[in-house]
C-alpha cells in the first residue's frame, strides 16, 4: 500500500503577517507545499494538503485533519517568522503521534539546518534546498527501512549529533516537474485571494516560472534555489496557465519569479502563447530595472495582458544601492519606470529603509526620488537580516539586530543601523506613505482602477481606511 503523506504549514494568521493591514493582505496558497504534493502524488503516494496559514486555521483544526487522514509521514514547511509556530505544531503532533515522522523544510531550515534541529527536537528530519526529489526519495527510503543518510539533501539529529546527507544538486530541468497540485486545495481558487492591489481580476493566483537568481543583493536569501537561474520553458508556462484557465477559471496570473524579465526571448514566446490561445487573462510580474530597455517588448507584454510590473528599487541613494549590491543605477530606475508608464503598464516600486549608511537625509532623498517617478504604487519595507542572506552575517558590524525570528517579517523593525533609531525609521516610513499617496495623480489612478473592477469596492474601502 502506498504511503499517506500529510503536508501543511503552521497557523500564521493574516494579522500576524500584516498587522493592521491584515484585511487587505494576501492569503494565496503555498506553492512550495503544492509542488511537493504534486511530486509525491506523481510517485504514487496518497497526499493531503492543508494550507493552515492561507486559510487562517488554528492548531486544533490542523490536528483534527491529521487525525482524519491518518498519515504515515507529515511534512511541514516554514519561513523564518513562522518557525517557532511550526515547532509548536510539531510538538503538538508528537504528543499525539510520537511514532509518525515529521519532516521540516523551507527557506529557514535550509539556511539554519543544525540550529533548527538542535533548538526544536520535534522535527525528525529536515530537507535542505529544493524538496521535490528529496521528499519522494525520503518517503521511499523510510518505507523500506533504509538509512535516511542515503538521501541527498536530508538532515536529522540523533542523540544530540547532527547528520547531514550529501548536498543535492538543483533540478536543472524544471519542465520535468508536474504542475502544482491545486486540485488538492479545498475551495481553490475562490478562497485564496492576493493582496488588494496585486490583481486586476478575480479569481487570481500566483505561479513561479523560474528558480534562482544570479544577482547578489545582500538582503536576499538564495539558499534554496541558488544563484544560477533556471527556467521553465515558455511552452510549459503557457500550458500551465491554460490548465489554470480551463480547470479553475483563473482570470489573473501573478508571476512570482525574482527575475521574470531577464530572458526576453522566453517572454516573447509566453506573450505570443497567451495571445495565440486567446486566454484573455491579466497578468503581472516582477523584474529588475536593468532588464528594461526594449519598448517593443513592453508593448507585446501589454497586448498579452500584462498590467503591472513590480520593481525592486530599494533606495533613492546610489551609495546605499551599491552597498546593497543591487548592481543598478538611479538612471536605470528612471528609464525603466518611464518606459513602463509610456506603454500604459502600471509600475510598483519596492523600497527598503534601514540599510547600513541610512540617514534621515537618505530617506528624504528616497521619498523625493520616488515622487518624481511615474509609479502607481509603492511598498516600504524595513531591512530584515534573514538567515541565509549576506546581511545576516554582517548586520552587527553596522547596527543592532533583534534576533527574534517571529518578528522577522519585513514589516517590523528588527534592525537599526548606527545613527538611527526604531522611532525615526517608522517616522519616515509613514511620511513616505503619506507623501506618495496623497497626491492628485495617485488618487485619480486609484479611482480609475476602482472603475475597472467595482467588485473590489469593499476591500478597497477597507484599504483606504488605513491611510
Amino acid at each position: 500500500m502506498a504511503p499517506s503523506i500529510f503536508l501543511t504549514n503552521a497557523p500564521y494568521s493574516l494579522k500576524e503577517r500584516y498587522g493592521k493591514l491584515s484585511p487587505i493582505g494576501s492569503n494565496l496558497p503555498s506553492l512550495g507545499l503544492l509542488m511537493l504534493a504534486a511530486s509525491l502524488k506523481k510517485a504514487g503516494n496518497k497526499v493531503r494538503v492543508i494550507d493552515a496559514s492561507a486559510q487562517n486555521l488554528r492548531y486544533e483544526r490542523v490536528i483534527q485533519e491529521i487525525k482524519k487522514f491518518k498519515p504515515d509521514l507529515i511534512g511541514i514547511s516554514a519561513v523564518t517568522p513562522s518557525i517557532v509556530k511550526t515547532a509548536k505544531l510539531a510538538k503538538m503532533i508528537k504528543n499525539i503521534y510520537p511514532s509518525i515522522p515529521i519532516v521540516i523544510g523551507g527557506a529557514h531550515f535550509t539556511a539554519l539546518p543544525e540550529k533548527t534541529l538542535l533548538d526544536f527536537p520535534y522535527f525528525d528530519y529536515g530537507i535542505i534546498g529544493e524538496g521535490e526529489e528529496t521528499i519522494v526519495e525520503l518517503v521511499e527510503t523510510l518505507s523500506a527501512n533504509r538509512n535516511p543518510l542515503e538521501v541527498d539533501g536530508v538532515a536529522f539529529c540523533k542523540d544530540g549529533k547532527i547528520y547531514l546527507g550529501q548536498k543535492r544538486d538543483v533540478i536543472e530541468n524544471l519542465d520535468s516537474l508536474p504542475f502544482p497540485a491545486w486540485e488538492l486545495l479545498e475551495g481553490f481558487p475562490y478562497r485564496y485571494n492576493p493582496a488588494i492591489f496585486k490583481y486586476k481580476k478575480l479569481p487570481s493566483t500566483h505561479i513561479v516560472s523560474a528558480r534562482g537568481c544570479p544577482n547578489k543583493c545582500i538582503f536576499c536569501d538564495n539558499s534554496v534555489f541558488g544563484n544560477s537561474i533556471r527556467f521553465h520553458s515558455a511552452e510549459y508556462v503557457v500550458e500551465m496557465v491554460k490548465y489554470l484557465v480551463k480547470n479553475f477559471k483563473i482570470k489573473d496570473i501573478i508571476f512570482e519569479d525574482d527575475q521574470f524579465l531577464i530572458n526576453k526571448e522566453r517572454i516573447e514566446k509566453i506573450c505570443t502563447g497567451f495571445l495565440k490561445y486567446k486566454l484573455n487573462i491579466s497578468w503581472s510580474c516582477s523584474g529588475r530595472v536593468n532588464s528594461i530597455n526594449d519598448i517593443s517588448l513592453l508593448k507585446l507584454m501589454k497586448k498579452s495582458g500584462c498590467w503591472l510590473i513590480n520593481y525592486g528599487i530599494e533606495s533613492g541613494n546610489q551609495k546605499i544601492l551599491d552597498f546593497a549590491k543591487k548592481s543598478i543605477t538611479l538612471s536605470q530606475i528612471e528609464k525603466a519606470v518611464q518606459l513602463t508608464h509610456k506603454v500604459g503598464i502600471l509600475s510598483k516600486g519596492y523600497f527598503i529603509f534601514g540599510f547600513p549608511g541610512e540617514t534621515e537625509k537618505t530617506m528624504k532623498n528616497t521619498i523625493k526620488f520616488a515622487k518624481k517617478l511615474p509609479l502607481s504604487d509603492i511598498s516600504i519595507f524595513m531591512l530584515t537580516p534573514f538567515p541565509g542572506s549576506e546581511i545576516y552575517n554582517i548586520a552587527k558590524n553596522y547596527g543592532e539586530i533583534e534576533e527574534n525570528f517571529e518578528k522577522m517579517n519585513i514589516l517590523n523593525v528588527v534592525y537599526v543601523p548606527k545613527g538611527l533609531s526604531k522611532k525615526i525609521l517608522i517616522k519616515y516610513q509613514k511620511q513616505f506613505v503619506i507623501k506618495f499617496y496623497f497626491r492628485i495623480y495617485i488618487i485619480i489612478n486609484y479611482f480609475k482602477r476602482f472603475l475597472i473592477n467595482p467588485k473590489n469596492v469593499f476591500r478597497i474601502l477597507k484599504s483606504l481606511l488605513f491611510f
